[in-house]
């Protein structure tokens, strides 16, 4: 993506989640704290991490190298298919402590098998292998899509998923699907999607 294209995405995101905050207000509360945007050439455009979204400008936003230590760069330089990634602070995610498995359709068909906690950039690149969202240790999580709707979507299916997950274990614990299946449903998703997205050029 141009420069000019990553600044006017990043600051004209606070009116696109809050447009599209219709339907999901039941699934908790997600607060976007960063949002990271791959350039054209080997770099990152990352948003500044001490001010509101809403209240940036140009000059606040950060052009990186796609290689480095930081979460943002670790997981654009690896997962190359990906364009974008959101870091945030939710509800209910910031109160899991451990691996959530496989408990909804559509969590195993757009977010993974199963979503992990990480413990550092590097290990946030494993945990999210084959999957597009992680949480971190320290309650905030991290949202991963080609586009800014691939990443906000994903960052309301992660805490409808965690929703589900703590008030399962308070019944007596949600149900998982089965690691196959869960992988199986995944890998239609993303064919489906990439027909559809060839098919919409």
């Amino acid at each position: 993506m141009k420069l000019s294209e990553a600044q006017a995405l990043i600051l004209n995101a606070p009116q696109y989640f809050k447009a599209n905050l219709e339907g999901y207000h039941t699934w908790g509360k997600v607060d976007f704290l960063q949002i990271a945007v791959r350039l054209d050439n080997n770099q990152l455009l990352l948003s500044h991490p001490d001010k509101a979204l809403s209240e940036q400008t140009a000059e606040d936003l950060q052009v990186l190298p796609l290689k480095g230590d930081s979460y943002f760069q670790k997981l654009l330089f690896w997962k190359w298919r990906s364009n974008i990634v959101v870091m945030t602070r939710q509800e209910y995610a910031s109160q899991v402590k451990e691996t959530i498995p496989a408990i909804l359709d559509d969590q195993a068909q757009l977010l993974g098998i199963n979503i992990k906690i990480s413990k550092s950039p590097s290990d946030a690149v494993f945990k999210s292998f084959w999957r597009f969202a992680t949480i971190l240790e320290d309650g905030r999580s991290l949202c991963i899509g080609k586009t800014l709707e691939d990443a906000f979507v994903a960052a309301q299916l992660l805490e409808k998923t965690s929703m589900s997950w703590i008030l399962g274990k308070a019944l007596g614990g949600a149900k998982p699907i089965n690691a196959f299946e869960a992988f199986a449903m995944q890998q239609y998703y993303l064919i489906k999607y990439s027909k559809e997205a060839s098919t919409n050029v």
